[in-house]
């Protein structure tokens, strides 16, 4: 990374720092290139996913390393770090480091902050076959079982792999978390699951119509525009954390 963009990147890893709640230390592999899609701005992914460890809060489903870690009291596996990042290096960033993007700028720090929220377990496993419309959930992690269906259902309990998991991974989809709730004056978190389905974005996002212009919650709609900036997680991302972190219901 460039000096400039390793300011940007420490202040957001800072501010997780104080947001997310873990007595072990997180890992973040970070690397810096030309990503192979000009429209990418970054991209995150766990280390590895844990499950039925001591102190899950539920064992059938897969934790994200710093989620199972932090859950745990102790690294589950200290040879390899607990998230993955890469910056596209090409994009238009805001070189200058001032917070203030001009309207042709990307903010290196929103893109971060916005990264490490999935690496540190906000995301689905949910897989789309674009040829033939099934959907599969080989390893559900809690933010699936959190993805609730119009009629109560949660996403995870659908058949795996189904057309009847495709068909809803592109229906409106909720979060039924009482933290989520809660922080969202009482209303189900609406997530991102457009029609037709769209890889890296559906489902692991909330929904970019309800929340892209929030100055609150913004930091994890799946598109962040140019000028745009956000520096802090938010009342309602750091309330699906606690949702995450406990057992959802049945």
């Amino acid at each position: 990374f460039p000096e400039w963009a390793k300011k940007e990147v420490q202040a957001s890893v800072d501010v997780w720092s104080a947001n997310f709640k873990s007595s072990v230390v997180v890992t973040v592999d970070a690397s810096w290139g030309r990503s192979s899609s000009w429209g990418v701005l970054g991209s995150a992914r766990p280390g590895s996913f844990f499950s039925a460890f001591s102190g899950a809060p539920d064992p059938s489903l897969w934790y994200a390393s710093a989620l199972a870690n932090a859950l745990a009291g102790k690294d589950l596996d200290k040879a390899n770090p607990e998230i993955v990042i890469q910056v596209n290096s090409a994009a238009p960033w805001n070189t200058r480091g001032d917070g203030s993007p001009t309207g042709s700028e990307y903010d290196l720090q929103s893109v971060f902050l916005h990264e490490i929220g999935h690496g540190l377990g906000f995301l689905s496993n949910a897989d789309y076959d674009d040829l033939y419309g099934y959907g599969s959930i080989q390893q559900p992690t809690p933010f699936d079982a959190y993805a609730q269906l119009p009629d109560g259902r949660r996403l995870m309990d659908l058949d795996s792999p189904s057309l009847e998991l495709g068909e809803a991974m592109t229906q409106p989809l909720v979060w039924s978390g009482a933290n989520g709730i809660r922080a969202n004056n009482g209303i189900k978190p609406l997530l991102y699951s457009p029609s037709p389905y769209e890889r890296g974005s559906s489902i692991s996002h909330l929904d970019e119509d309800t929340f892209a212009k929030s100055e609150r919650d913004a930091v994890m709609s799946p598109n962040l525009k140019r000028g745009e900036v956000f520096h802090l997680p938010g009342p309602l991302l750091i309330a699906m954390f606690e949702d995450l972190m406990a057992k959802p219901p049945a």
